[in-house]
């Protein structure tokens, strides 16, 4: 038994919680309403967000004005303007290449083969502004999600989504396509927002997160 080996998970786990003590600071700095449970990533870019919830953001995350999430894992991508991601999300993970030697990092490394080569290179997702991403939905490296559509709860997108069109299921696939029409941001000044700490924390957005 390796005695050492509970120490290096307390340090290891001390540097985590003042990593992502740091990223939270500087996201409330920024005006972002950090939630309880969130760990955001110092190196993350953010651009004027609303609110994160319960989620982890990584290092080289980029989200943008108006948008909020609830809750779950942003690896990596980028995300735009006045989006709503629900609770549990998963955008951006790494995934296992199905076709290399080994799908096992850990083994890769015992034979001294680098871990990255257990992994699909495939670009970060984009999001692009006001999609709306439902509770538990999977938004896989490599694709785009264009202006305006909607990914159902619980889908697995695997492909490029098209402007205003909603999908859903696994893998996710065209369920209909949304009306016509856009909001003119002019008038958005005028009106009073919504509670950034309600839209972290609390049940206001549950009802909007049923895609």
């Amino acid at each position: 038994m390796n005695v050492l080996q509970p120490l290096r998970n307390l340090l290891a786990h001390a540097v985590e919680s003042l990593y992502y003590l740091a990223g939270n600071l500087r996201a409330g700095a920024l005006g972002v309403a950090v939630g309880r449970g969130a760990r955001i990533s110092p190196h993350a870019r953010l651009d004027r967000v609303h609110a994160i919830g319960a989620a982890t953001i990584g290092r080289d995350v980029v989200i943008g004005e108006g948008t909020y999430i609830g809750s779950g894992w942003i690896f990596s991508g980028q995300i735009g303007r006045w989006c709503s991601i629900g609770y549990d999300v998963l955008i951006g993970p790494a995934e296992h290449d199905p076709d290399a030697a080994t799908t096992s990092p850990v083994l890769a490394a015992r034979h001294g083969r680098s871990p990255q080569r257990t992994q699909v290179d495939a670009a970060p997702p984009v999001l692009d502004d006001e999609v709306w991403v439902g509770a538990r939905a999977v938004i896989l490296r490599g694709v785009r999600i264009g202006h305006g559509a909607v990914i159902a709860a619980g889908a697995v997108v695997t492909r490029d989504v098209p402007a205003r069109e909603i999908w859903g299921g696994v893998p996710a696939r065209l369920i209909r396509r949304r009306a016509p029409g856009r909001i003119d941001e002019s008038a958005l000044a005028a009106r009073s927002p919504t509670s950034h700490r309600d839209l972290a924390t609390g049940p206001a957005s549950s009802q909007s997160e049923r895609a």
